[in-house]
């Protein structure tokens, strides 16, 4: 990452890192878990715009590079803002943008960059879990890269997609234990394998989930949010 853009990532992080302590009381937890001494994909549950942002302030001090849909870069200024701090754009309808996009992922880490992916491929609308896709279990068995399930718990509370601003709710972060390639059983071919990442990734969202209904409630909304759909 180049100077100018390294002190804008940091200059960000610090003033994210303001918000989310003081209007969201937010923790972080399984930084430990994180190795530091190689590229890593966090592959993080997506409930909310507050995702991103909440993992780039939690995985300090390392610095990850983000995937963001392009519609989001058309703004002159604020496009080039996300260009800046790392954030890689990409179609939803171009199937040629999206292999071109796993390439360039799969380069980014080869080049020891860490990689924030959402496996679920979209926001939620709901706040229950939707389906993994498998891009996440490619760029891992092609490049090698340790997987960290991670969950961001509240944001969907705080922010759903229904919601123009977000509200003052509390949020958390887990890094879960990684999922290394090199002790991936070694019977499995490479179907099995990509199979065997997702299900571990699964697994932990599910209990996960399960914990976060019994100490916050899940991310229900309110009934006079679920009757109009707005904030």
């Amino acid at each position: 990452m180049a100077l100018t853009s390294r002190l804008l990532y940091q200059a960000t992080r610090f003033v994210v890192s303001i918000y989310f302590r003081f209007y969201h009381r937010a923790e972080v937890s399984g930084r430990e878990n994180i190795p530091r001494d190689r590229a890593v994909i966090v592959a993080c549950n997506h409930a909310s715009y507050l995702d991103p942002p909440l993992a780039g302030y939690a995985f300090y001090p390392g610095v990850l590079r983000f995937i963001a849909w392009d519609h989001l870069f058309r703004n002159p200024l604020f496009g080039l803002y996300l260009r800046t701090v790392g954030a890689i754009p990409v179609s939803r309808d171009s199937a040629s943008s999206s292999a071109a996009l796993v390439r360039l992922a799969i380069g980014l880490i080869k080049e020891g960059k860490n990689m924030f992916i959402c496996p679920e491929g979209h926001r939620t609308e709901t706040g229950r879990l939707e389906p993994l896709e498998g891009g996440v279990s490619i760029l891992a068995l092609k490049t090698g890269a340790p997987v960290i399930p991670t969950w961001v718990g509240g944001t969907f509370r705080a922010m759903s997609p229904s919601m123009a601003f977000p509200r003052p709710k509390k949020l958390y972060i887990v890094f879960g234990e990684p999922i290394y390639m090199e002790k991936l059983p070694a019977e499995l071919d490479e179907r099995g394998k990509r199979k065997y990442i997702l299900d571990r990734i699964d697994e932990f969202y599910v209990r996960m989930e399960e914990e976060d209904k019994k100490k916050y409630g899940g991310n229900q909304l309110p009934e006079k949010f679920r009757q109009n759909g707005q904030d």
